[in-house]
């Protein structure tokens, strides 16, 4: 295999391999900012129906046995700003996407590292995936065509 074709593999690999978990991140970026700005402005809490499923969801992970060692592993992770760690690691996926001449292994590691975060992140966040109910859907569809679309 040639240089030319290994390089070409790479760019493939790094394509698809962390593509979903980098297009999981974006939505649930764009869920969690859509939740926040929604409740900020809110009057009435009790107001949102979506707070309800939220939290039944919520109540039913934490009976679990493995979704509170990942929320904490979430926490530590992002420093104890996971707003700021999630925004960075879907910036840093766009990014490394739409730069087609970086280096390939600096790329590869960034794109992976931003991967385990938004999978991490997507996991953590669970209960937000009840706020759009089943328009989570079309925002994963959303989501994964932009990230494609930035994939050079």
């Amino acid at each position: 295999m040639s240089t030319g074709e290994r390089s070409e593999a790479r760019r493939k690999a790094v394509a698809v391999g962390p593509g979903i978990c980098h297009a999981l991140g974006l939505m649930m970026l764009a869920i969690t900012e859509w939740v926040r700005a929604d409740l900020k402005d809110a009057t009435s809490l009790a107001s949102h129906a979506y707070l309800k499923n939220m939290i039944e969801f919520a109540g039913s992970l934490a009976d679990t046995d493995w979704y509170k060692p990942v929320v904490d592993l979430y926490d530590k992770v992002s420093f104890g700003e996971p707003r700021a760690a999630l925004w960075a690691a879907v910036f840093m996926a766009l990014v490394v996407r739409l730069n087609r001449y970086g280096p390939e292994e600096g790329q590869q590691v960034l794109s992976w590292v931003a991967a385990a975060y938004c999978l991490l992140a997507t996991v953590a966040l669970l209960p937000y995936l009840a706020a759009p109910g089943v328009g989570v859907i079309l925002l994963l569809a959303l989501s994964g065509g932009l990230v494609n679309v930035a994939t050079r």
